[in-house]
Order: C-alpha cells, then sequence, then structure tokens
C-alpha cells in the first residue's frame, strides 16, 4: 500500500525527515519498502499485515506516527446528520450475513469537473487514478477513514436497490469495460432490472458516474470478509475496494466517510444533499475492557519502564483509560481494533511503540516452569537444556535431532499403546504424535550403521507428548543411544551416572522392570520418584527395524529429573597423581553387580572410581557365573597414593 505524507498532515504535524518515519514505522511492524519525493511530496510504499485492517486508512497510519512521535492526533469527526428518507426506492438486503449494513445518500443537482489538485494529488500518490470530482471525493474518503464507497449515477439506476447474489447466467460490465460472468458465489448491487456493481469490488459500467451525470446515489456498506474474497477470486479482479472490504472495514468510521464524501460532493460539484436511507442493523462494535498490571507486563516484557510513559502511548493509540493507580491500569480497546482481546495484546501494543531495542535480548524467567519444578537455582529449562547438551556432547556422544512425528505402526510395534493420532497428516507414517524419543535413536543408529558407520553414541533432548483424562502433556525428556561396541550396556550405565552427577543426585539405584521392547531392563529411581530406564532392545524389534547391531537405549524424565537436583558443591581436583588396579572377578549371575560396587565403594578409603573394562567368555566358566575385569582407581587429596 502507498500513502502520501501530505495526507498524513491532515491529521498530524510532522517536522522529522522522510528517512526517520521510515525507519519510526519499521520498527513498530509497518515495513517500509520504499519511499520517494513525488512532487515535493513524500510518499510512502508499506506492507500490511493481514491483521492490521486499521493501516489500509490514512488516520490509522498518522496514528502509528504519532505515536512513534509521542505527538497526539488532529481528527476532526464529522457530526452526522441523517436527512429525510429516500422516497423514490427501497433497499433491500437478502441476506444480512452477506451484507449487514447499508447506507445510501443522494446528492442532487451535480455538476462533474475536473478535481481540485489537493484532492486529485492525494489520491494519485496514493496510487489511484484521478477520474473526476466525484469519483476522486469517493477515493479521498476511502484512503483517509479506510471505508470503501460508490457513487452511482442515480438516474441510471431503474427501481429499489437490492444486495443479493448474482443468479447462474448473470454477467456483469464492469466501469474498466470488461465482461464477466457471474453465479452464486458473487454477491452483487443490483435494481430491479439488471446489476449496478459487483459488491465490494467495481460498479458496473452501465450507472457510472460522468459529465452528463447530474445527481448521485452514494453508497457505504459492510460486506462479509469471506464473499467478497471469494467472488474477487472467481471474476479474478483485485480492486482498492477488495483489498480492504477482504480484511474487515470498521463500521465506526464508516458513516464518517459516507457523510465527509457527500458533503465535499456537495460543496465542490455545487449540488444539495437529498435523502439518506439505512438498510440492515449497523454492528455494534464491543470494545473490550483490559485490565493490565504495570509489574506484570514489566515481568513479561523482561525491562522497567516509566509508568506515565506506558499510559501515553496506549492513549495515543486511541486507548480508552477507565481506572488508574500505581499498579493497575483498566483500558478499552481501540474502536478501530478488533485484534485486541487479552493483556498480552496490550503489552504488545507498548512494547512496539515504546521500542523493542529497550528491552534487553535474553530468555524470560518462566513463573510456569518454576512452578512444575522446571527451573533450577535461576536457570530456566531453555538454559539447562543447553548445558546439558553440551555437557553430554563432552562425554563423546553426538546430538541428533528428530521429528515430533511418528508412524502409527511403528510406535505400536515398540509397546506404546496411548497415542496422539494426528487428524490431518501430510503422510502416513507421520500420523501420530511420539510418546517416546526410542525411535528417533532407533532410526538414526540404522542410518549410520548402513553407512558403515561403527562405535555409534547418540543422544537427543525433546519433549514427547501424552493424553491423562483432562488435557495433553508434553514432557521434556533425555535419550541416549548406543550401539557397535563390545561394552555398550557399561558404557551406558556410566554415562547415566555421569548424568546423574551433573544434577548432584547423589541418591539413586536401580531396579529390574519389563518394558515389551527390551530385555534386561532397568529402572532408574531416586527415593520414590522413577526417573526413567535403560535396556537392550529386543531381537524382535531389531528385526522389524532391520538392525544389524545391538542398541542399547536409556530415557530420563528432565522434569522428574530436576526436582530430585541438590545444589552443586564444588572442590579442588587433586595435585596428586591417580593408580589403578585391575581386579578380575567371576560372579554368580543371581549376585548383582550393584552389591559388589557398594561393597568396594564403602571399604575403598582413596577410592575416586571404578569401571568393567573386560568382559570374559569361555568354556571354562561355569554356567551360572560371569565373569569381567574390573579397574578400580584411587587418589588422594593430599598425598601421593601408597598402594
Amino acid at each position: 500500500m502507498r500513502f502520501s505524507l501530505n495526507f498524513v498532515k491532515e491529521f498530524l504535524s510532522v517536522d522529522v525527515p522522510p528517512q526517520e518515519i521510515s525507519s519510526l514505522l519499521t520498527m513498530v511492524g509497518m515495513e517500509v519498502e520504499h519511499y520517494e519525493n513525488i512532487n515535493g511530496d513524500w510518499v510512502f510504499d508499506i506492507e500490511v499485515t493481514t491483521n492490521r485492517y486499521d493501516w489500509l486508512s490514512i488516520l490509522g497510519i498518522a496514528r502509528e506516527i504519532s505515536a512513534s512521535l509521542g505527538k497526539n492526533l488532529k481528527v476532526k469527526y464529522p457530526k452526522i446528520i441523517k436527512d429525510s428518507d429516500i422516497i423514490e426506492r427501497n433497499i433491500i438486503i437478502e441476506d444480512i450475513q452477506d451484507c449487514p449494513f447499508y447506507v445510501g445518500r443522494e446528492i442532487k443537482g451535480i455538476t462533474v469537473g475536473v478535481s481540485s489538485d489537493d484532492i486529485s494529488s492525494r489520491i494519485i500518490n496514493c496510487g489511484i487514478n484521478s477520474i473526476n470530482d466525484v469519483v476522486d471525493i469517493t477515493n479521498y474518503c476511502m484512503l483517509k477513514w479506510g471505508n470503501p464507497l460508490h457513487a452511482f449515477d442515480n438516474d441510471k439506476i431503474e427501481g429499489n436497490v437490492y444486495v443479493r447474489r448474482a443468479k447462474e447466467g448473470e454477467s456483469f460490465v464492469g466501469i474498466d469495460e470488461k465482461q464477466r460472468n457471474l453465479g452464486e458465489t458473487n454477491l452483487v448491487i443490483a435494481d430491479d432490472k439488471k446489476i449496478i456493481a459487483l459488491a465490494g469490488i467495481m460498479g458496473a459500467k452501465n450507472t457510472e458516474v460522468d459529465r452528463n451525470t447530474r445527481n448521485i446515489f452514494l453508497e457505504a456498506a459492510i460486506f462479509s470478509p469471506l464473499i467478497v474474497r471469494r467472488s474477487r477470486r472467481t471474476v479474478g479482479l483485485d480492486t482498492e475496494s477488495s483489498y480492504r472490504f477482504e480484511r474487515m472495514v470498521s463500521s465506526v468510521y464508516l458513516e464518517y466517510a459516507s457523510f465527509e464524501s457527500a458533503k465535499l460532493i456537495e460543496k465542490i460539484t455545487k449540488g444539495v444533499l437529498g435523502g439518506y436511507r439505512q438498510a440492515g442493523v449497523k454492528p455494534v462494535v464491543k470494545r473490550n475492557k483490559i485490565s493490565i498490571s504495570f509489574s506484570e507486563m514489566e515481568a513479561y516484557l523482561g525491562a522497567s519502564f516509566p509508568k506515565l510513559k506506558a499510559t501515553k502511548i496506549l492513549e495515543i493509540l486511541d486507548f480508552e483509560i477507565q481506572s488508574a493507580d500505581e499498579d493497575k491500569l483498566s483500558v478499552l480497546a481501540p474502536l478501530n481494533r478488533f485484534d485486541i482481546e487479552r493483556e498480552v495484546d496490550v503489552y504488545e501494543e507498548f512494547s512496539r511503540i515504546y521500542g523493542y531495542e529497550k528491552i534487553p535480548p535474553q530468555i524470560p524467567f518462566l513463573l510456569g516452569n518454576l512452578k512444575k519444578g522446571l527451573n533450577i537455582h535461576g536457570k530456566n529449562l531453555f538454559h539447562l537444556k543447553n548445558e546439558l547438551r553440551n555437557f553430554i556432547a563432552l562425554l563423546g556422544l553426538r546430538e541428533v535431532i528428530t521429528y515430533s512425528f511418528e508412524d502409527e505402526e511403528e510406535l505400536i510395534n515398540i509397546g506404546e499403546s496411548s497415542i496422539l493420532k494426528i487428524v490431518n497428516p501430510l503422510r502416513k507414517q507421520e500420523n501420530a504424535l511420539r510418546t517416546t524419543l526410542l525411535l528417533g535413536i532407533i532410526k538414526s543408529v540404522k542410518h549410520n550403521l548402513n553407512r558403515a558407520k561403527s562405535c555409534l553414541k547418540f543422544f537427543e533432548i525433546a519433549d514427547i507428548y501424552s493424553k491423562n483424562k483432562k488435557s495433553f502433556k508434553e514432557d521434556p525428556v533425555l535419550s541416549l543411544g548406543v550401539s557397535g561396541g563390545f561394552r555398550d550396556a557399561f558404557y551406558l550405565k556410566r554415562v547415566i551416572e555421569d548424568i546423574m552427577n551433573y544434577f548432584n543426585i547423589s541418591e539413586f539405584y536401580y531396579k529390574e522392570g519389563n518394558l515389551e521392547s527390551f530385555s534386561n531392563i532397568l529402572r532408574i529411581f531416586s527415593g520414590d520418584s522413577e526417573l526413567g530406564f535403560y535396556g537392550k532392545i529386543k531381537q524382535k524389534q531389531k528385526k522389524y527395524f532391520d538392525l544389524k547391531e545391538d542398541v542399547f537405549f536409556c530415557q530420563l524424565n528432565l522434569s522428574a529429573i530436576i526436582s530430585k537436583t541438590e545444589g552443586k558443591k564444588f572442590k579442588p581436583f587433586s595435585l596428586y597423581p591417580e593408580v589403578w588396579r585391575d581386579l578380575s572377578i567371576s560372579l554368580r549371575k543371581d549376585i548383582k553387580f550393584m552389591e559388589v560396587e557398594k561393597i568396594i565403594r564403602k571399604n575403598s578409603l582413596y577410592l575416586k572410581d571404578l569401571s568393567i573394562i573386560d568382559v570374559y567368555k569361555g568354556k571354562d566358566l561355569s554356567a551360572n557365573c560371569s565373569a569381567f575385569t574390573l579397574r578400580i582407581f584411587y587418589q588422594s587429596q593430599d598425598k601421593t597414593s601408597l598402594m
């Protein structure tokens, strides 16, 4: 859309260079694509988002500039005079869903001529051709208020005026002299004998205002945005009027535009205002009453600001202040803004004018997550995830990022039962939300094994989805997957322990469990809380996914882990060297390794760490025993170890 700075100056005194105006408008969200000087008037070409129909008027643009400059607008709203009824014809709306409100005015005894320079230059610089003074005035008022108008030659209208759907086979010749075939998707304005306009889009040639016109019928209406859009598409016609009607026009300014246009036509063409008639019911604009808290707004935006500044900005943006105290502010949304509904909408309106650049760039502290235990020691979940990623990468694992959508059949195959199906999936293979990260790890491992990669160590931090009786849940989890090494199970267990140490969870233990897709499953607990599980994928699933190697998998619930996290304590590292001893053990299979580990940790004064470095399988080993080599590390904090 184009707008003229001289046109804006009808509402506002502007004393800053166009470069600054361009920058200010871009910063508040109205992207300026280009500006240039045309005959002493600066003309701006802007991009208007679909939700900001108020920017399709000079008044709306002037309000944005005034707010950016901290100045008040000077708007002269016409005092509406509703004259006597138009006696000679009725206005009949067949469906108020298509057209809720229609206003017609007569101006009699006019003389059509050439527009004045003031009006013609305004509309030409806004991208509309000058036709004659009557048509130019309707376009001028449309640009000014944002409400399209249309002037008919009143003497060419036969009988009543109807707002109806076109009949199949009817045709329409517009003022562009092109004939178009119409159907029931097209809304038209008609008289008793013919179609006189394509509603909200273009007038017909048969009622066009020309130099012989002496009487005017002036239309102003509210048309359904959906109907105008469909109608415009079927005839392949895009106009300034349809562009506005498709984005919804305000009933508040409709009569301002209609009355001012009629008065200007009366004055400039030496005519006389005639009758007035309306049909339908003028839509009532419901102004949402919104109460905000300055302290909550500061917490939401992450910045402090002067309270008076906030109030001033909202007033310039046409918010009506209902009440105010030290922290609370109650406002009514602007009359021409249907998109202002909640507190956050008010926050956004203030912040974009106040200046996003004045708000420090940071991830907001999420109070909602704090209540759920997803913040720890002043860090929110976002920061924790990033730090955890870096830590796990240092352990030698590579991060994978997989899709949130999975194949329902594959989820069933790995034992998932409560599956959240997608109503309109783009692909059959992505018709359900993931309830586990297992499939992502399996596919990543398979992809790499098929390319002759080995010793695979992957992790992923992402959300999984589930449903309870009341609502849906989204839980952050960490998955670990290793494959292609003879000590995968021990390696994965060691990574889990390192992660627990990272979160300073010292009291955790394992319990044997069962999961459909896993063998040798171990559930991880801290107190009564289950933190996750790990195990080896069964042969059945290995065969189903065509995996060439065993895959060991772990999934940890980050919410549960964070709720068990204790404050970190730091101690200096030892200045003395560590030593180790290898111990080969044959152990009955009914004795758990954790029992051996517990004995070693309890009875070793300088114990630093221990790990399994080898597993033995041979004929000389009893069937009910397992053998392994355990490496035990010792280190003293204050002297050289004596071993």
